[in-house]
């Protein structure tokens, strides 16, 4: 039985062809589960994970309401971020399904069980902590963008906690002009992301780069993502990996 009657046909694609003088060479591909999913697909993957950004993060603090962790998560997903963190001191990670539109699957999440965890783990790596604060005197756009910077969002009802206020390297408020006092998280998520995120790819393209995914990231979620489109991808991947070692494929 070969590897092509355990799941759907190969898709029809034009092998992508590279000329070395008048005799083309055809490339393997870069995943043998590609020749199951259609070009188009594979070029979506592709562009979004070259666009996609680690060096700006979320950190979500005790957020319980399933709707705003839903909210957040798509708001990520949607600006190009790929790593969300949680830090659940006392509630437990629910997500809407309806309103995460399936963002989830395409993020990366990060469970960290307390405040102090959690910050331990992201300055490890790097990353300066920003927090909202209505008695900041620093407004967002004023703030000079790090090289990795984690924004943090508590709950709906009473924010971050004062620890996490205390570990943070810096605050900020955005601006408001009405008679209430706070935005809902998730939009004064939006609205911080609105701000850092094009900052952040401005100074790529000033490098020449469209995205910050460090390259086994990159490769580990090429792979997760193709499978995505392939039923029964770790059957199908097994049985092309035992073909290629009868063939003696490298």
């Amino acid at each position: 039985m070969t590897a092509c009657t355990l799941t759907q046909k190969p898709a029809q694609r034009r092998p992508r062809r590279a000329h070395r003088g008048s005799v083309p060479i055809v490339p393997p591909y870069l995943d043998p589960l590609e020749q199951f999913v259609s070009p188009e697909r594979v070029a979506r993957i592709d562009h979004v994970l070259a666009h996609r950004l680690a060096s700006l993060t979320v950190v979500c603090e005790d957020v319980f309401d399933p709707h705003n962790v839903a909210a957040c998560a798509r708001t990520c997903e949607a600006l190009g971020l790929q790593d969300l963190h949680w830090v659940l001191n006392k509630n437990a990670l629910r997500l809407s399904s309806t309103v995460a539109k399936a963002a989830d699957q395409w993020l990366t999440f990060h469970h960290h069980d307390s405040t102090e965890a959690g910050v331990a783990a992201l300055k490890a790596q790097g990353y300066e902590l920003w927090v909202s604060d209505l008695q900041a005197d620093c407004a967002l756009a004023d703030l000079p963008l790090g090289p990795k910077v984690a924004v943090v969002i508590g709950n709906a009802k009473f924010g971050i906690s004062e620890r996490m206020r205390q570990l943070a390297d810096r605050r900020y408020i955005v601006p408001m002009h009405g008679m209430v006092q706070s935005f809902n998280l998730s939009v004064a998520l939006a609205l911080t992301l609105a701000d850092l995120v094009p900052r952040r790819r401005r100074e790529l393209a000033m490098l020449g780069q469209t995205g910050d995914l460090p390259t086994a990231a990159l490769a580990e979620l090429r792979a997760k993502w193709l499978e995505f489109g392939v039923d029964r991808a770790d059957i199908v991947r097994r049985a092309l990996a035992a073909e290629a070692t009868r063939d003696g494929t490298p």
